[in-house]
């Protein structure tokens, strides 16, 4: 696959995460970095089968020395140089290891999407496994509900991250995301980084819908005046 299909970078703290499971990425615009430490000495086969089989999409990365945060410091060159070259892809650092957090939060005030996430198969763009829906008594439809309002929470309250959020993009003083990528990183940031992909996309919809922003096809971002509700 070639280097400019990916959208997004995810580099594995491997001493840190040592459960990868690459078959998840097979066909998928994600490339993989495992950085190994020098005291690893062996790979389980199955790991080893999947980076020969991914090569165009898993780089392996052994870090020839050891000490305090080696591994991390390592980690922070190689996710620099990915940043400089693809600064409107997303990426992601996936380690127990909090240290990281300083660097998510300096990166992220640039308008870069980074975050970091414990395990490999928390990565929110990669399948997850099914989940039993419990079964429900039909409930008679109610004819002419209202539909939500945008901008409103689940009890109809206004939503007011949303408009904290509004009222900082209205500022044309602040720094504002120039890409759709950066602006659904800082749409997650402004909800604590909590939103899964699919409520991201649902926030920008309703800053769209609003007349906050519009994006253009090659996913620019411009602002405009916001409409009245």
């Amino acid at each position: 696959m070639p280097t400019d299909t990916f959208t997004h970078y995810v580099f594995v703290d491997f001493e840190n995460v040592p459960e990868v499971d690459l078959g998840l990425i097979d066909g998928k615009p994600i490339q993989v970095t495992l950085l190994i430490g020098k005291n690893q000495k062996k790979l389980d086969l199955v790991l080893v089968q999947q980076i020969r089989q991914l090569a165009s999409q898993v780089e392996l990365l052994e870090v020839g020395v050891s000490g305090r945060n080696a591994l991390d410091l390592t980690l922070a060159y190689y996710l620099g140089k990915v940043v400089q070259r693809c600064p409107d892809a997303q990426f992601r650092i996936v380690s127990k290891d909090k240290d990281f957090d300083p660097l998510i939060a300096h990166l992220s005030s640039k308008g870069i999407a980074v975050h970091r996430c414990d395990g490999f198969a928390a990565l929110p763009f990669l399948p997850k496994p099914p989940k039993p829906h419990p079964i429900k008594a039909a409930v008679p439809a109610k004819l002419n509900a209202p539909a939500k309002a945008a901008g409103l929470g689940k009890t109809g309250a206004p939503d007011v991250r949303l408009e904290k959020l509004i009222a900082r993009l209205r500022n044309n003083l602040a720094p504002r995301p120039k890409r759709k990528a950066s602006l659904l990183a800082h749409i997650n940031t402004a909800f604590g980084g909590r939103l899964a992909e699919t409520e991201q996309t649902q926030k920008l919809d309703a800053l769209i819908s609003r007349g906050i922003l519009t994006i253009d096809a090659k996913d620019k971002v411009s602002y405009g005046s916001v409409k009245q509700a």
